[in-house]
Order: C-alpha cells, then structure tokens, then sequence
C-alpha cells in the first residue's frame, strides 16, 4: 500500500514538472495586437503609388511619351500628377501636329511639340486667344530661354478630326473637357510648383539645350 502511495505521488511530481517546463517555453509566432511588421520600402512604394522616377518632391506634373499615337498618327502625352511626390492621377493630350513634330521646339511658328525643361503653371484659366484654345486656357511659362511662348493647357476641339487641325500648335490638349476638368481640379487644389516636360526628342538639337529651371 505504501509502495503504492509513493508511486502515485512519484508520477503526479513528474506530471507537474513536466507542465512546468511547457509552459516556460517561448511562442515565437504569437503576434500580439500592437505587434506588426512594417513593410518594406519597395512594398510601401507600391501601396502608395509613389512611382516618382525624377525624384521631386512636392505638387507637380510631367509630360512624357506615351509611344502610341490616336487615330490620325499624332502622337499622345502623358500628363501625370503627383501630390508630396506622389503619383496620384494621369491624362493623355497631344503637343504639336503629326508633321510638326520632328521640327526645332524651340523657334517660335514651327507649331512643333512645346520643348523640354520646368514651366510654372497658372493658378487659373483664361479665355483661349484662339477658337481652338477653346474656352479654358491655363497658362505655363517656361522658365529657362527659348523662342516659344503662348503655350498652356486647353482642350484640343479637333482631336482625331480629319479637318488638318488635330494636335495643337505646340501647347498641350486635351482629349476632352471631362480630362481638363480634372486638371483643372488638381491645379485649384494642389498648386503644382512646376511641369516638367520630359519628350527628350534629340531632333534639332533640342535633347541638348533643354531647359532645367
């Protein structure tokens, strides 16, 4: 019987040390509520959208190459917006005329896409001097030397008409009113500091006497 008594308590002591000792063990896979783990860069870049290849920072637009071109073969820009750096939005105008583009950008009445370099950028719009500059015209001014002026954002009433007019005579166009809308929107909200037009055409020269302001 004592034999018995010594066993039983033998085992219940070994049950609890046993227990003891899982118990002390750590749970590394236990997340707890205020544990996260931060995302890497390249995961935080892709969340945001901070696509930004220039590196700005603040508000500001780029124009830049699409590679196609609309229904006429007049080739098509990107417009993108960015907000602290941010890419947030983009539109697609045109700069120029189908056979206008391979001309000097930097001489004024080639009516060639307007040239490369920082233009600031108008808070609000003005009446277009001409009927095709439409009713809403934002100004850009270059800020660096070249023999073009009059240049701004408007939409382009003749896109893909085959009237002769489709494409601008080097300001940039939009496709439809909806899409100046929308530019018209981020300018009023956000102010962009600048565009930067990126087309790096190396036709007449112009890739190297671009301006950077």
């Amino acid at each position: 019987m004592l034999i018995r008594i010594f066993l039983v308590s033998l085992i219940s002591l070994i049950l609890v040390s046993c227990q003891s000792k899982e118990q002390e063990k750590p749970i590394n896979n236990l997340v707890t509520p205020n544990q996260s783990e931060k995302p890497n860069s390249q995961d935080s870049k892709i969340a945001t959208g901070n696509t930004n290849p220039l590196n700005h920072s603040g508000n500001f637009m780029t124009l830049t190459p699409t590679g196609q071109t609309n229904a006429l073969d007049n080739p098509l820009y990107k417009i993108s917006l960015y907000v602290d750096g941010k890419f947030v939005d983009s539109l697609i105008g045109v700069s120029g005329r189908k056979f206008t583009q391979t001309r000097n950008r930097h001489q004024s009445g080639t009516e060639a896409p307007l040239p490369d370099g920082k233009y600031t950028v108008a808070t609000s719009t003005i009446p277009g001097a001409i009927a095709e500059a439409g009713e809403h015209f934002l100004a850009i001014q270059p800020k660096f030397k070249t023999g073009r002026s009059a240049l701004g954002f408007h939409v382009d009433p003749s896109f893909e008409k085959n009237n002769g007019e489709d494409g601008t005579a080097g300001c940039i166009g939009l496709t439809n009113k909806e899409d100046l809308d929308k530019l018209l929107s981020y300018v009023a909200s956000y102010q962009p500091k600048f565009l930067d037009v990126k087309i790096l055409d190396n036709t007449n020269g112009n890739l190297a006497s671009k301006g950077e302001g």
